[in-house]
């Protein structure tokens, strides 16, 4: 059966499961009327957004203890829980190979910016055909640092678990060690050999060096008995779909990270790929750890920008598919058989809604968001209703 996120099941206050809020895409909203809305709007709860928490307070356990105390004291005086902690932003930063991309997730109170900025100051510019480039002693900084928020995050999470009674997981990103993901599409085709040298192939060195850089986080999660979960996702070693999710979960069992190493389901990453969410729940049932819920539309005919979105930004109204708001119409995914397949499996806690919707309000439609998930989210059946059919 699934996974169970407290010993006991919980009710929504007007759904089967809780329904919580992500925090992520709220960043220009103070937290304090941020939370107060959560309240109001009658949600259950949230997931932190890591990067907006004081970390380093984080670095010890006794530290992270009485974080997690202050923190659980503000959810429980509005009503709420904490169901999970996203590290997306570190995960991709300590996942990719450095650059200005990642660069740009670390924090400005860090020593990768400014050593960055030194570099920079000192005369240095990144080649011209690679505009991104972080030189190696940045690089370093940029990883390091990305493992010690990593690391804070589980001690924080655990200490939240054991406070709550729940296990809180950490959903998040691992990125694309060796820059795997910029080899999705087999043209030119990955050589294997060059005049007498093999080269190794490149998915596979991805797997590893994801092992290598996250192991001291995913050991330092079995401590505290902490799952971490990835958001398969575009850029991510496992894609939004199964057969590379497949690939990066046997890997990790292998490793000896079965039971750790797991998935936050979001559909809204496979629907536009041609990816069922449904097969997806089905065949990681036993490794799916925590849920987002969030829409995406997908276009049925032709479009200017394709599927792939023709080099325009996220929202842009020529690209083939959009984040919507869940359970509206325009949402290619069901509400409905998501729930009911994560009531199939067994899985048993929170669904957090991840918001994203470039063309409506952000707290109205996190208002109809809950509103569609409640009424999607009906208790299973504990009956076979052709058995009532008795003389």
């Amino acid at each position: 059966m699934g996974f169970r996120q407290t010993a006991q099941h919980k009710n929504g206050k007007g759904s089967f499961h809780q329904i919580g809020l992500v925090r992520g895409q709220f960043g220009n909203v103070p937290e304090g009327p941020w939370i107060k809305f959560l309240q109001d709007a009658g949600f259950d709860g949230w997931e932190e957004a890591s990067w907006e928490l004081d970390l380093r307070r984080c670095d010890t356990d006794a530290g992270a203890a009485a974080y997690a105390k202050e923190r659980v004291a503000i959810a429980r005086q509005h009503g709420l829980e904490i169901f999970t902690v996203a590290t997306h932003l570190q995960g991709q930063v300590l996942g990719d190979e450095p650059s200005c991309k990642t660069l740009n997730f670390c924090s400005g109170k860090g020593e990768a910016k400014a050593a960055y900025k030194a570099w920079r100051a000192a005369g240095n510019k990144p080649p011209r055909t690679d505009p991104y480039f972080v030189p190696e002693s940045v690089g370093k900084l940029v990883h390091a640092e990305a493992l010690k928020d990593l690391q804070a995050c589980v001690r924080y999470a655990g200490h939240l678990s054991k406070l709550q009674d729940r296990k809180v997981a950490l959903p998040g990103f691992v990125g694309s060690p060796a820059n795997c993901w910029s080899h999705w599409f087999l043209f030119p085709p990955l050589p294997g050999n060059i005049e007498g040298y093999d080269l190794p192939d490149v998915r596979q060195l991805s797997l590893e060096l994801l092992v290598e850089r996250f192991a001291p986080v995913w050991d330092l999660c079995k401590q505290y008995g902490i799952t971490f979960d990835l958001e398969c996702h575009p850029s991510e070693r496992a894609m939004g779909d199964i057969e590379s999710a497949s690939d990066y979960i046997s890997h990790m069992c292998k490793a000896g990270y079965e039971g750790v190493v797991g998935f936050n389901l979001d559909g809204s990453h496979m629907e536009w790929q041609n990816v069922s969410v449904i097969d997806f729940i089905r065949e990681f049932k036993e490794f799916i750890h925590c849920a987002h819920v969030k829409g995406v539309w997908v276009a049925r005919e032709h479009c200017r920008a394709g599927r792939l979105g023709g080099h325009r930004p996220m929202g842009h109204w020529t690209n083939g598919w959009n984040f919507v708001t869940a359970g509206t119409a325009r949402d290619a995914n069901s509400l409905e058989d998501i729930f009911i397949e994560l009531n199939r499996v067994g899985f048993d806690g929170a669904v957090s809604i991840e918001w994203e919707d470039n063309d409506a309000d952000q707290f109205a439609g996190a208002k109809a968001a809950l509103g569609n998930c409640r009424r999607a989210d009906l208790p299973p059946s504990g009956m076979k209703h052709d058995e009532m059919l008795k003389g």
